[in-house]
């Protein structure tokens, strides 16, 4: 989901801003880093606001932020408040709602509800070598352990050759885990769901993999219907 952080700034805001602005902006930064704020600025023409788009769980993403930020603590921002944004339409969208035409909802073929279901991906890269190690933990292990979790919907493992001509090849994977809500995502990965969870077994055998990962609410799905 987004949420808008709105900042009422303080009537010397300009004239205080330069001591606090390198902390400011390497917070935003490292936020930014973590997949957290999507983009942040100041209001112009007059300057007496800004606005921060944060992407995340819950609005906590975008409280911490502010109760933490330099301009916040120091009074340069004199009021702020969270707005939950549902936003609908682009590319980047939460929540991408489409013309029915677009969506197929005309064809009688395709079904398209999602009751809530969320999808969780991460990636992960090992060496051609150590690629069947890691298909095998994965499979045998973990899968099977996502199965006892109530909520959990389903996992797929995807792989793709990456490098070749110039560079060694290695096997870059895609674990997509479905979930029926996000609380069910926490009974796996805890009070922190966007941190990975990298096992031991797999660390030793990946060369690279996300820290992070991404949550997605699905809203639509096409199903095959038997043919004659």
């Amino acid at each position: 989901m987004h949420y808008l952080l709105f900042y009422e700034v303080a009537d010397d805001y300009l004239a205080r801003r330069a001591e606090f602005r390198d902390a400011h902006l390497e917070k935003a930064w490292k936020a930014s880093e973590h997949g957290e704020l999507v983009l942040g600025g100041a209001l112009q023409d007059p300057v007496d606001g800004a606005i921060l788009l944060f992407k995340g769980d819950s609005p906590e993403v975008a409280e911490k932020f502010a109760r933490t930020d330099p301009y916040v603590t120091s009074g340069l921002v004199k009021r702020w408040h969270v707005r939950e944004w549902k936003t609908v339409a682009g590319e980047d969208s939460a929540t991408p709602i489409r013309p029915n035409a677009l969506a197929g909802e005309t064809t009688p073929s395709v079904s398209s509800s999602n009751n809530g279901t969320i999808a969780r991906m991460w990636r992960g890269r090992a060496t051609a070598e150590e690629s069947h190690a890691y298909i095998e933990h994965v499979t045998v292990k973990v899968f099977p352990a996502l199965a006892a979790i109530d909520g959990h919907k389903g996992a797929y493992l995807l792989r793709r050759a990456v490098g070749g001509a110039t560079q060694d090849e290695e096997i870059e994977f895609v674990v997509l885990t479905l979930w029926d809500s996000m609380e069910a995502v926490r009974r796996f990965a805890g009070d922190t769901p966007d941190k990975a969870v990298v096992e031991p077994e797999a660390r030793a055998v990946l060369s690279s993999f996300d820290d992070l990962v991404t949550h997605f609410e699905v809203v639509h799905r096409s199903e095959l219907l038997g043919r004659d």
